[in-house]
């Protein structure tokens, strides 16, 4: 009978205002900006209540400039300094939003008082108070209701799609001074044109990313008078981009910025840009948070669209209808090379170029 408690709302006691709730993310950047919504709905709800996010040590920084976020404590990798964090902070209720066995003992080691995880997770059955039974990721929504879904023993029922972009805030900072604000200012470069940032960084199935020669074909596709172009990425992602790089390096509408600037610098940069185009990765749903246009390039298995699609005002995607072969390499000893699948060369630069184009009115282009 005890189990089945596990599966109640929480009593009226546990949802007073005011309470102190931590939210534990503690994987991607692309998974936090999923799960800020959450916070929101929080504040919501209850105004009076304290959302304490605990990440992993890149993203706080980011985490740091949600609106609806009052603490951000980094998980440390060691379990005995983990579980000595989460004793000092206490908060009243913890809600494990990835699934994580180190996460659910260490709060349970902590004896925090409510400690809220999935129902399909065995390790869970012990070390959590409640559980839910979050939603099947084949179950066509996307990542952000997934999430939201750990709130409802609190009440907190958000089923909707279109309910989404309110709760997507964040408020990039003010450059610290001057030059940092001309040097992360996109108009510095651009001179007059468009300013589009490209993350052609690798995704997760790498068969999945949209060819370099397809991005460099895209930036031919359109006049350079009118869009410049910023290559954006991280010091580690140098090396697979330099394809693309060494084909437009001196090109006065091509800015090469990989690995030059913070996470944070980046999300200033990004939201006095006019557009962001990548695959489903991180800067992705950055982009699309901070209300700027936002294309994304995706597989063509619908579940999977669906799912981790960006949310926002501007926010769309591009796929194609041809068949997803999955992840492959090439089938040599010496190479680990991925081969890119069809449903991903199917999408053609010249659709991509051509939905830029929908992005600016005629009357807005340069003259």
């Amino acid at each position: 009978m005890a189990f089945f408690h596990k599966l109640q709302p929480l009593p009226p006691a546990a949802q007073a205002a005011g309470r102190r709730i931590m939210l534990a993310k503690t994987t991607q950047l692309g998974d936090l900006v999923i799960s800020l919504p959450m916070a929101a709905a929080l504040k919501r709800h209850d105004p009076r209540c304290t959302v304490i996010l605990l990440t992993n040590r890149r993203t706080a920084e980011i985490a740091r400039h949600c609106p609806d976020v009052d603490e951000v404590y980094a998980a440390p990798e060691n379990p005995q300094e983990l579980t000595a964090l989460l004793a000092a902070v206490h908060p009243d209720i913890f809600i494990q939003v990835n699934p994580c066995r180190r996460l659910a003992q260490c709060a349970y080691d902590a004896a925090l008082p409510i400690r809220i995880g999935s129902l399909f997770r065995l390790y869970n059955w012990r070390r959590c108070t409640h559980l839910v039974p979050i939603s099947s990721p084949n179950s066509g929504l996307n990542k952000r209701l997934l999430d939201l879904q750990y709130l409802r023993p609190l009440g907190i029922v958000v089923e909707d799609d279109a309910e989404v972009p309110a709760l997507c805030r964040l408020s990039p900072p003010a450059a610290a001074s001057a030059d940092a604000a001309a040097r992360l200012h996109p108009a510095r470069y651009a001179q007059g044109r468009r300013s589009v940032i490209l993350s052609p960084a690798l995704v997760t199935a790498r068969s999945h990313q949209w060819p370099l020669m397809f991005y460099s074909e895209l930036i031919n596709a359109i006049d350079p008078q009118q869009v410049q172009w910023f290559i954006c990425g991280t010091a580690e992602d140098r090396a697979s981009l330099q394809p693309l790089l060494q084909r437009h390096a001196g090109a006065a509408n091509v800015t090469d910025l990989v690995g030059q600037m913070s996470l944070t610098e980046f999300m200033v940069f990004i939201s006095a840009c006019d557009g962001l185009i990548a695959g489903s990765t991180g800067p992705l749903h950055l982009a699309a948070a901070l209300g700027i246009h936002t294309l994304g390039l995706f597989q063509s298995r619908q579940s999977d669209v669906r799912r981790w699609r960006p949310l926002g005002a501007s926010a769309s995607v591009i796929h194609s209808q041809v068949r997803c072969r999955g992840e492959r390499r090439i089938d040599t000893a010496a190479s680990t090379l991925a081969v890119p699948c069809p449903c991903m060369t199917a999408i053609a630069p010249a659709t991509v170029a051509e939905h830029v184009r929908r992005w600016f009115a005629p009357s807005q282009w340069p003259n």
